[in-house]
């Protein structure tokens, strides 16, 4: 996907953006760059809102898929709007814990260009518009009211459509975004919200069809926001070391210095049970010998992924089950234990086996994750749904105890360069952690018509590394499909990431003292090489090169030149105590001044 605009309507604004506030990524004369990769650079002081645009990002499309997709817990949704319940003069139905016409960013306008599925094409080819294919895509405007459910539209639909009545639900899920990325190098809890929220609903969708008894395949979630937080960092370095490519790993082994994966070992936790349900039930029959077992009525929660499991113990160097006796006549404990010892034959087996890429394989690791919110009772699941308590996944979180968790990754070790031993991955850097993940994340779904929002991914990075991640990112995506049209959002504070991007790209975010009003503008010079010095002055309104500290020691030796008679001796002794930059050249420069004017 492409975005193009954004605008908040809502009376009271959302967050720090007041009512009115709109900022355009993409604008008309730049359309048909829509199929570059091409980051938007969101840049601002801390507090001026620039968040927000992506907290905005994950909760209208967490609205819309809510709206339409087809697995939903039970009474999720309303069924009826507030205009039907009072002409039907009844009081709302509270039991639902979703409702299509109140969204957290209750007022908006969002446009953006989606890739034209084959399927919603169906005027003859002669009748389409005569246009280079990668430059085919369905220009969309989501509007929303206070209190009413948005309206979508597929504004150019005329060009490549001879329909006419209102888009069904089955084409409006191949107009959104197939995936809706989240990440934060911090504890960013707006952000993460919605997709918390999205857990569950996946959690749910996989326990409806289990205890149903209904397949759940392919092995992925429906939904398509995914929060990629610090739970998911060893799938995502699993999946790439894996699957990819050597050429894609090229940023992990020139940056961090990772050359492979050496060992490693996932435990699957078997014992867990949901109780079937009750349709099922009424119908079975259940042999004499077998009513005293108090499992007859239970289904096996990993039982929809048994096949993948199979498929990860073919994988493996050894497997085994392991059973743990429990006192006082408690259920045993089992454990589905699988070791990897990383070898050509080892990535060779998975690539078989998971042919769709590496994102087929992280699906499967994601899907077993979220299975840990079996711990979290129904009650609270709604809770959830219904919060705007932006700390509930404090207070409400799928995280057994590490025993119970379904899946565990352990032993992890790595190859780097100049260590003649493997490395566990736990005594990596937080830079190196974040480098991975984000890159990681990037080259898993380098294929898919995504919008990543990334709130300020390169907070641990080197300057080094700083200087590289948009080029590093553009090597994620430069080596796949052409076709694939993304969206990047990025947050930053960081000089180095506005310098490598052209200035239609760069969105300067300011809030104003007194009045509070956000503002964005795109910069008024070519950011693109501009040196980050100009880029701290200009964009973060930073004109000192140096700490406050070492400006207010400049400031106190100023104030001791005025009394000191022998300046020769005090410039030796500046030069000493006070490292090279632009305050100090000038500070130095005056002093030559005064000795040579003696």
């Amino acid at each position: 996907m492409k975005l193009l605009r954004f605008k908040v309507n809502t009376p009271e604004g959302f967050r720090s953006l007041q009512r009115g506030f709109e900022i355009y990524f993409l604008r008309d004369f730049d359309y048909e760059l829509a199929q570059d990769f091409n980051p938007n650079i969101l840049a601002g002081r801390n507090g001026s809102g620039k968040s927000n645009i992506l907290e905005a990002m994950a909760n209208i499309f967490y609205h819309l898929d809510c709206m339409y997709a087809d697995n939903l817990p039970d009474d999720f949704s309303k069924k009826t709007t507030k205009e039907e319940d009072k002409k039907a003069g009844k009081l709302a139905d509270k039991n639902y814990v979703f409702d299509n016409s109140v969204c957290v960013v209750d007022a908006f306008e969002l446009e953006y260009f989606m890739p034209i599925a084959i399927g919603l094409m169906d005027k003859p080819k002669s009748d389409l518009p005569q246009i280079p294919i990668n430059q085919i895509k369905a220009h969309i405007r989501i509007s929303k009211e206070i209190g009413k459910t948005p309206v979508f539209e597929w504004v150019n639909r005329s060009e490549y459509s001879i329909k006419t009545e209102p888009l069904g639900k089955k084409e409006i899920q191949l107009l959104l975004p197939k995936y809706v990325l989240g990440y934060s190098s911090g504890e960013n809890e707006l952000l993460s919200l919605p997709f918390f929220k999205t857990r569950f609903i996946h959690y749910d969708e996989y326990a409806n069809k289990l205890i149903r008894e209904d397949p759940f395949f392919p092995v992925k979630s429906e939904g398509r926001l995914v929060y990629l937080d610090n739970q998911y960092s060893q799938a995502i370095l699993l999946a790439n070391f894996l699957m990819q490519d050597d050429k894609m790993l090229v940023p992990f082994n020139e940056e961090v210095e990772l050359e492979d994966l050496d060992e490693f070992r996932l435990i699957i936790c078997m014992d867990k049970y949901l109780d079937l349900h009750e349709d099922i039930l009424r119908d079975r029959l259940i042999p004499l010998e077998q009513m005293h077992d108090d499992k007859i009525n239970k289904v096996q929660l990993t039982y929809n992924l048994k096949d993948s499991l199979e498929i990860l113990k073919n994988c493996a160097t050894c497997s085994y089950t392991k059973y743990i006796e429990q006192a006082n006549n408690e259920d045993g404990r089992e454990y589905l234990i699988l070791d990897y010892k990383v070898t050509p034959a080892t990535k060779e087996a998975f690539r078989f086996h998971f042919s769709e890429g590496p994102l087929q394989l992280f699906q499967l690791f994601q899907i077993l994750l979220e299975l840990n919110a079996y711990v979290v009772s129904a009650e609270d699941k709604k809770r959830v749904y219904q919060s705007k308590n932006i700390f509930i996944n404090h207070d409400i979180y799928p995280n057994p105890l590490e025993d119970d968790s379904i899946i565990r990754f352990k032993n992890l070790w790595i190859k780097k360069k100049g260590l003649s031993k493997p490395l566990f991955t736990k005594e990596l850097s937080d830079g190196e952690h974040q480098f991975l993940h984000s890159l990681g994340l990037c080259l898993l779904f380098k294929n898919e018509s995504c919008l990543f929002l990334l709130d300020e991914p390169e907070t641990h990075f080197n300057p080094d590394w700083k200087a590289k991640f948009i080029s590093s990112i553009r090597h994620c995506f430069a080596l796949e499909k052409e076709s694939t049209m993304r969206e990047m959002l990025i947050t930053t504070h960081s000089p180095y990431l506005v310098s490598d991007s052209e200035s239609k790209y760069v969105h300067v975010f300011v809030k104003d003292d007194v009045t509070k009003k956000v503002t964005c503008g795109f910069p008024e010079f070519q950011t693109l090489g501009t040196s980050v010095n100009k880029i701290t002055l200009r964009i973060f309104n930073k004109p000192d090169t140096i700490g406050s500290y070492a400006n207010s020691k400049i400031d106190e030796l100023r104030k001791e030149l005025v009394e000191t008679k022998d300046k020769e001796v005090f410039l030796s002794k500046v030069r000493k105590e006070i490292g090279e930059s632009v305050e100090s050249m000038l500070f130095i420069n005056d002093i030559i001044d005064q000795i040579e004017t003696k």
